[in-house]
């Protein structure tokens, strides 16, 4: 019987922390090879419960145009993932040049309007359809062909994102001060500023941290970049290094101490935007 208890020790002591699938040291969710914080659970609500807000407001005016609620909420669930798109390729565009930066602006301005007008006129002719109505019934309010008009919502809904997500960042940080996760059947906790670097080698995953420590688990790298953020920076499919660290840049390598880590050509251009 003790024999048992001596061999059960080690599992035991891994999951006393666990009640549910919940990490208490780090308030963590543990899914798999995924760990999920609870703040970004809340983050992730309250970004859901945004663009939900925006979706019922815009429905509100586009109804003023003509449309039953029902219909102005068709059309604007049409272009909700338009905004989402503008939200998403406005954060791309860099002005490290800025004629660059303009044209880029210009092009991606040019290709949102696009879009919209392509999916107001799609919804429209669906929402006749429904309506048994011919194709050659009432047609688009003009204000909704108006570019200024359609460019002035999506920006509004997509400024509003930007400030919102401002808003959570400083209240719900992004990142949690410790990670916790497994290395051969043991708990470890580090510091995320203790954690250099990570390695992939194949099937396993190396975390390097200060003092010459190294921890091997099972977790992708990948599944690793998500859940480390912003602070870590992805140089090659095999190495993720934290942005504080980095001593620089020697060729074609990351300076990290006395280590150099390869620079990808996948990679080379976030690494050069991020370590100019």
């Amino acid at each position: 019987m003790n024999q048992i208890l001596i061999q059960l020790k080690p599992i035991l002591r891994m999951l006393k922390p666990y009640i549910m699938g919940f990490y208490l040291r780090t308030m963590a969710f543990e899914r798999g090879k995924d760990t999920i914080f609870a703040s970004e659970m809340k983050r992730t609500a309250l970004i859901l419960t945004y663009w939900s807000m925006a979706l019922i407001l815009f429905a509100i005016v586009l109804s003023s145009t003509g449309y039953s609620f029902a219909n102005a909420l068709f059309l604007a669930s049409s272009l909700l993932p338009i905004a989402v798109l503008f939200r998403y390729l406005l954060a791309q565009v860099r002005f490290t040049s800025r004629r660059q930066g303009l044209r880029d602006l210009c092009f991606l301005t040019l290709f949102i309007l696009t879009l919209a007008l392509l999916a107001i006129h799609l919804a429209h002719t669906i929402i006749l359809a429904l309506r048994n109505q011919v194709v050659t019934g009432p047609s688009v309010p003009p204000i909704l062909l108006n570019p200024v008009f359609l460019l002035a919502m999506l920006l509004l809904i997509v400024i509003g994102d930007y400030y919102f997500e401002q808003m959570i960042e400083q209240k719900l940080p992004e990142s949690e001060d410790s990670i916790t996760f497994t290395s051969d059947r043991q708990a470890v906790t580090l510091q995320r500023k203790e954690i250099l670097y990570v390695e992939s080698r194949d099937t396993e995953t190396w975390v390097h941290a200060t003092e010459g420590r190294s921890y091997r688990n099972k977790r992708p790298i990948s599944v690793w970049a998500n859940l480390l953020g912003k602070e870590f920076l992805r140089i090659h499919r095999s190495y993720l290094v934290r942005i504080s660290a980095c001593q620089g840049r020697e060729g074609e390598n990351i300076m990290l101490g006395d280590l150099r880590l390869p620079i990808s050509r996948k990679y080379k251009t976030e690494v050069q935007e991020v370590l100019l």
